[in-house]
């Protein structure tokens, strides 16, 4: 497998290939402005991405014949990943807390990405923008990584679980992602308000809620009907997955509402 990554040290470790924050093994060398343009909107592309939402925070990203899982989650959530989308090329981890970075749930040979930084992997451009979290007076920082990832001309981000609004740096790091995946629901994160705020800063074509309550989710969270009514709209009927193509997104925003995939255990 080949990971390529901008400077920035650390150290690679965990499965096959891991960067943790760091460079990896494998040949490195920084994207430039031609390789990604993550969170811009110019890129094209005939095809498209394959977005399934596994429950909590946990998707499936497919790209021709390569797979992202972002996310995953262990068994003790109460759900477990079906096996066919437990398959992937490439993982993104928010954060250390086990109900985002399980990659024990995850089957193959993965690269695994939970750094800020830029990469090239499995075919895709990839952009991890690192936000703190609140954390208590004499403990270890708390952190949560944005990830951006383009494919086939599309552009989609993960928030992850941030408890705090993006700064104006942050937002304009980010830049316009074409599809947005926003923690909604969260019991220690943003507000519906603040999402409303992001998304609103961010302007993306697609918002795909994740982290709200879910049949079979036993983690506690809020429900999906509040961040839609701060949104000012009603909500959509679910659909098992969502493709976007460069001439399918939709001029105005728009909320697309995921079945979670994820077996009950």
């Amino acid at each position: 497998m080949d990971v390529r990554r901008e400077h920035h040290p650390g150290h690679a470790a965990v499965g096959p290939l891991a960067v943790r924050g760091g460079r990896p093994h494998q040949a490195v060398r920084g994207l430039g402005s031609a390789a990604g343009c993550v969170g811009a909107r110019g890129a094209q592309g005939a095809l498209g991405v394959d977005i399934t939402w596994i429950g909590h925070a946990a998707f499936r990203v497919r790209s021709g014949n390569k797979t992202l899982v972002m996310d995953p989650f262990p068994p003790e959530l109460g759900l477990r990943i079906p096996p066919p989308q437990a398959q992937a090329d490439l993982v993104t981890q928010s954060s250390s807390d086990p109900l985002h970075s399980a990659l024990g749930a995850v089957s193959g040979e993965p690269i695994a990405l939970d750094g800020p930084g830029e990469y090239e992997a499995a075919g895709m451009h990839l952009r991890g923008l690192r936000t703190t979290r609140r954390t208590q007076e004499g403990e270890p920082q708390q952190w949560n990584t944005v990830f951006s990832a383009q494919a086939e001309g599309i552009v989609f981000c993960h928030l992850g679980n941030p408890d705090r609004l993006l700064t104006n740096r942050e937002v304009d790091a980010l830049g316009s992602p074409h599809v947005l995946m926003a923690p909604v629901g969260s019991d220690t994160g943003l507000s519906a308000a603040d999402v409303v705020e992001i998304v609103r800063n961010v302007e993306p074509r697609i918002i795909i809620p994740m982290l709200y309550a879910h049949s079979g989710n036993k983690h506690p969270l809020r429900e999906l009907g509040p961040f839609l009514q701060e949104l000012g709209v009603r909500e959509p009927e679910a659909q098992p997955r969502l493709t976007v193509t460069r001439a399918n997104l939709p001029d105005d925003t728009q909320v697309v509402v995921l079945q979670p995939t994820g077996a009950m255990l």
